[in-house]
């Protein structure tokens, strides 16, 4: 039976909440010690700034904002290391057995991610990266399909007007990989269609004019077209890879989700890259988990990933793969 919320509701009364009273106890103890040392910490950065204040060095000012910023810079240590334990066992009493519970064969492994070398082979982002960090990856086969995605945050420094060095998010989010059931040769790159929405048939011209990313292919579905712009190594064979009932399916799950997506097709696999503002599989602190719907909100958002391999049919051997 395919898993629901419903039988979801069962397992996590009969093998779940057990377990989450002990882990519900860790997050109210985490909290705890947080507002405990904010208190402190709101208490120190008054002593520091009266302090400073008295002294001749510093205007008020400046004496205000060393005792702000040294009191939260304090705050951020503590509530890294309360958290991270909290986040460890989380994962494991949580989003792990979640994972087992769509599908038992799939393999969780809360410290690891794909490879750098799997996300440039994707070349879904071309921009040079300083920072390339993953986490809570899952491999296995769904419905006889080889799999693995994560949750990847990928980042780039620059310098500011101000020649002040800043990061800038390249990527963030889910990064999904998975065998397609066609044979192919050539690359296609679909990304989200920025430029033809904003500027009209200047942005079309733009897009043409991108020698990065090859061959501009225009398809004939136009909903996929408004939401996407395709590139590719060849016409005919990007056609073949995106055949109708395929862009069909991209756009109908691109509607679903409501969030940009990046997809492309290289050495027969298919790459799926969807932004996130925050990590995906981390808990919130403020939310028990004695309550249904904390545990709802990740089954949801890890049926979805799972429902890719039906969604755009991946499972069904229609041509066959040399």
């Amino acid at each position: 039976m395919k898993p629901n919320l419903a039988s979801l509701l069962d397992y996590y009364y009969e093998s779940m909440y057990p377990e989450l009273k002990v882990l519900e106890e860790k997050r109210l103890s985490t909290i705890a010690t947080l507002k405990k040392a904010a208190f402190i910490l709101l208490i120190l950065s008054f002593v520091i700034f009266f302090v400073l204040n008295q002294s001749v060095i510093l205007k008020p000012l400046h004496a205000a904002l060393v005792s702000g910023m040294s009191a939260f810079l304090i705050f951020m240590f503590i509530y890294r290391h309360e958290s991270a334990g909290y986040g460890a066992l989380f994962k494991d009493q949580v989003i792990e057995k979640i994972i087992h519970f769509l599908d038992p064969s799939l393999i969780y492994s809360k410290m690891s991610s794909i490879s750098e070398l799997e996300y440039q082979r994707s070349e879904l982002f071309l921009a040079s990266y300083d920072h390339f960090v993953g986490n809570d990856l899952v491999i296995g086969k769904i419905e006889g399909v080889d799999v693995r995605f994560c949750d990847l945050h990928v980042e780039q420094k620059v310098r500011d007007t101000d020649n002040k060095e800043e990061w800038v998010d390249i990527f963030q989010g889910l990064f999904f990989i998975a065998d397609f059931n066609k044979t192919f040769h050539s690359k296609v790159v679909v990304l989200p269609d920025i430029a033809e929405r904003t500027f009209g048939v200047l942005g079309s011209w733009m897009q043409g004019m991108n020698l990065q990313r090859g061959k501009l292919i225009k398809l004939d579905h136009p909903v996929f077209e408004k939401f996407f712009v395709t590139y590719g190594d060849d016409p005919i064979e990007s056609r073949y890879i995106l055949s109708h009932s395929l862009m069909e399916e991209i756009v109908q799950f691109r509607t679903k989700v409501g969030k940009p997506l990046y997809l492309s097709f290289v050495d027969s696999k298919l790459y799926l890259a969807m932004h996130y503002t925050k990590p995906l599989f981390e808990p919130i602190l403020s939310h028990s988990l004695l309550e249904f719907t904390s545990i709802k909100d990740y089954f949801e958002l890890l049926s979805m990933i799972v429902s890719i391999v039906n969604e755009f049919k991946l499972n069904e051997k229609l041509w066959s793969k040399q």
